[in-house]
C-alpha cells in the first residue's frame, strides 16, 4: 500500500533536489523514502542508544584508552590536502545539504573529481575503511556506519565539531 504525501518546501531547497535527481538519474519517491528510512533507522538508534543499559552499581568502568583521532583532529583541520580533511570536509557537506549523510553519497562526491575536486579521493574505500577503526595502524575511528548512513563516532564529536570550520 502506498500513501501520497504533500508538504511545503522551501524553493531553493527544492530546486537543488531536482537538479540533484537529474545528475544521479534518480525518482522523486524512491529518493524521499529512501530518505525516510534513514530518518526512520537514525531515529530508532538514537532512542536505543538512550535506553542503553549502563553498567551496574559499584563496577568499576574499564580504562577506555583515548581516541587516536581526537589527537590527529586538530591537524587534520589545518591539512587541506590531506585524504582525511576531505573526507570530513565532504561529510560535513552533505550533512549541510540533506540533513544526514547516506554512506554511497559520501562515496559518490568523493570519488566525483568534475564537480567536487575539493574533496576528491580516488581511493575513497581504503581510506574511508580506515576511519571507521581505531586500530595501532588505521587513522583514527572518526565515522561509524549505522544502516546505510555515516554518523561521527560519539567519543570524538565534540572535537571535530569544536573544528567544523576549518572544515569548510
Amino acid at each position: 500500500m502506498t500513501k501520497n504525501i504533500t508538504l511545503p518546501v522551501d524553493e531553493d531547497i527544492y530546486e537543488k533536489f531536482c537538479i540533484a535527481l537529474k545528475l544521479n538519474k534518480d525518482e522523486v519517491s524512491f529518493v524521499i523514502e529512501e530518505f525516510m528510512k534513514n530518518y526512520i533507522s537514525s531515529s530508532f538508534s538514537k532512542a536505543s542508544r538512550e535506553y542503553a543499559t549502563s553498567p551496574a552499581i559499584g563496577t568499576k568502568p574499564t580504562s577506555i584508552e583515548e581516541p587516536k583521532a581526537l589527537s590527529k583532529i586538530p591537524l587534520w583541520a589545518k591539512r587541506k590536502n590531506q585524504i582525511n580533511h576531505r573526507i570530513i570536509k565532504a561529510y560535513f557537506q552533505i550533512e549541510a545539504e540533506i540533513g544526514s549523510v547516506p554512506l554511497l553519497e559520501l562515496e559518490k562526491r568523493c570519488l566525483d573529481k568534475a564537480n567536487h575536486p575539493d574533496v576528491f579521493i580516488p581511493t575513497f574505500k581504503s581510506n574511508y575503511a580506515q576511519m571507521k577503526m581505531d586500530a595501532p595502524k588505521s587513522h583514527g575511528k572518526v565515522f561509524e556506519d549505522i544502516d546505510d548512513k555515516v554518523v561521527i563516532w560519539d567519543r570524538i564529536k565534540p572535537t571535530l565539531l569544536e573544528y567544523k570550520e576549518y572544515f569548510k
